[in-house]
C-alpha cells in the first residue's frame, strides 16, 4: 500500500538533473523494457519498470533500499528497444549514484556488494588501463567479506567453482586472465597517463 505522506515529489527531479536520468519523465509504462530483459529469465522478479513507476510516484526509499536497482548488468537491450528513448540503463545507473551518495552520507545501508565490485573494477582499469583479474579481486573480495583473511578464502572458494569450470574451457588461466600463464602478473597499456586523464575529466564533471 502506497502511503502519499511518506512519498517524496522531488525525487524525480533529483534523478533528472543526474547524468543519464533527463529522460525519466518520458516513459509511458509500456514495459517494453522489462518484456525484453534477459535478466527476468533468471530473476523473474526482476522488473525495471516498476523501478521507474516508483521513481515517478516518489518512493524515494523504497527505490534506493531495493536490491533490484542493482540487478541490471547495462547490456542496453532495453535502451535499445524503448520506445520513448529513456535510457532505462543510464537512468538506472543515474539512481545508483544516488544511492551511493545517501550511502556515504549515512543515510543508507546498501546490502548489495555491486557498488563494491563496481569500484574494485573502475580502480583496476585506472591503474593498469585494462582489466587485471587478480588486481580485482584482491580488492574486492576482503571489502566484500569484511576482511582479508575471509576475502582470500571466499575468493579461492569462487576459483574452486566457476574458476575453475572456466580453466577447462579455455576462458582463464590458473591466476586469472586468459590463456595457461595471463593474469599472473599485470600487463600495463601504453600511455597509461591517457588514462588517467580520462579518469580526472570523469570526475572534475560529476562534480
Amino acid at each position: 500500500m502506497i502511503k502519499t505522506w511518506e512519498l517524496d515529489p522531488g525525487f524525480k527531479d533529483e534523478i533528472m538533473k543526474e547524468p543519464g536520468g533527463e529522460h525519466l519523465t518520458s516513459c509511458y509504462q509500456c514495459s517494453t523494457c522489462t518484456i525484453g530483459c534477459p535478466i527476468t529469465e533468471i530473476v523473474p522478479s526482476y522488473n525495471p519498470r516498476k523501478i521507474i513507476q516508483m521513481s515517478l510516484l516518489g518512493m524515494r526509499e523504497e527505490v534506493l533500499s531495493s536490491p533490484d536497482l542493482w540487478i541490471c548488468l547495462i547490456c542496453q537491450t532495453c535502451t535499445a528497444r524503448c520506445p520513448q528513448d529513456v535510457g532505462i540503463s543510464d537512468l538506472l545507473s543515474a539512481i545508483r549514484r544516488i544511492a551511493e551518495k545517501d550511502e556515504e552520507a549515512g543515510k543508507l545501508k546498501i546490502e548489495s556488494s555491486r557498488p563494491l565490485f563496481d569500484t574494485a573494477f573502475l580502480h583496476t582499469v585506472e591503474k593498469y588501463g585494462r582489466l587485471y583479474d587478480i588486481g580485482l579481486a584482491m580488492e574486492y573480495y576482503p571489502k566484500r567479506e569484511g576482511s582479508f583473511i575471509a576475502g582470500q578464502k571466499a575468493m579461492m572458494k569462487d576459483y574452486m567453482d566457476f574458476g575453475m569450470r572456466m580453466f577447462f574451457k579455455g576462458k582463464m588461466g590458473p591466476l586469472g586472465g586468459h590463456g595457461l600463464l595471463k593474469g599472473v602478473l599485470p600487463s600495463k597499456i601504453k600511455k597509461t597517463d591517457v588514462m588517467k586523464k580520462i579518469f580526472k575529466w570523469a570526475e572534475e564533471k560529476e562534480k
